[in-house]
């Protein structure tokens, strides 16, 4: 996997995934430091030009870096799950986001609000690529999520565990009033069309963010976000 950007390459590095090579425009401003952390840990850093960089990563917004990372694998859904009954902790399954940009977004967000891990169907959904890392800015490294063959099947063991299912989804009942229980699965639907039926049969509630402006809908990356901070506040800061 190739990941580029200060941000993205530095967060690699800090969280310890193996790093084959690092390169670096001739002119690059160590400003962070990381090249120092790198070479620290026997991470093997070369001087390119900026056309190489482009052809590593694909684009001009590589900003004078560019990793050469092992891929970023997935952990069983089962352990996943395990952690979060034990924890009381949250998962976020997320019910094809097809969207690479809204993916990374959301593992920044579930990064900050300190979600358990993240679980992802294998069709129909964005994978882990060198975008969403970008889209991350590095948090891919550090939330861990798995990719499942059943959505479905994996909701019934999540909920017959003990876990709780909540989807958010317009028409459900206002976030700001609503009391999440505990170990939580949020369930976040798709970009357009929100959360499918064979889902929504395993969801125990659901609740919509109040709005009050003339667009009646936000991005699902907004919408995860502001959620996560719910319960983020629920299960660390008013509820602890």
């Amino acid at each position: 996997m190739v990941v580029y950007g200060v941000n993205p390459v530095a967060e690699a590095i800090r969280a310890g995934y193996p790093i084959l090579k690092i390169y670096v425009e001739e002119n690059f401003r160590d400003r962070e430091r990381i090249l120092k952390l790198a070479r620290k840990k026997g991470i093997k850093v070369v001087k390119a030009s900026k056309k190489k960089l482009k052809e590593l990563s694909k684009t001009e917004k590589h900003q004078g870096i560019v990793a050469l990372v092992s891929p970023v694998e997935p952990v069983d859904f089962g352990e996943l799950s395990r952690k979060a009954i034990e924890e009381k902790g949250c998962l976020l399954f997320l019910d094809r986001i097809e969207d690479p940009h809204n993916l990374g977004a959301i593992f920044r967000s579930a990064d900050a609000f300190r979600v358990t891990g993240i679980v992802l169907p294998r069709d129909r959904s964005a994978t882990i690529t060198e975008t969403v890392v970008k889209a991350s800015t590095g948090a891919v490294f550090y939330v861990p999520f798995a990719v499942v063959n059943s959505f479905s099947t994996a909701l019934r063991e999540f909920k017959e565990s003990g876990g709780w299912l909540i989807g958010l989804e317009a028409g459900g009942k206002p976030l700001s009033k609503f009391s999440f229980p505990f170990p939580l699965g949020l369930v976040a639907g798709s970009e357009g069309r929100g959360i499918s039926r064979s889902t929504l049969k395993f969801l125990d509630d659901v609740v919509e963010i109040e709005m009050g402006g003339h667009v009646n809908s936000l991005n699902v990356s907004n919408a995860t976000a502001i959620a996560l901070y719910r319960v983020f506040l629920e299960r660390f800061i008013s509820g602890g």
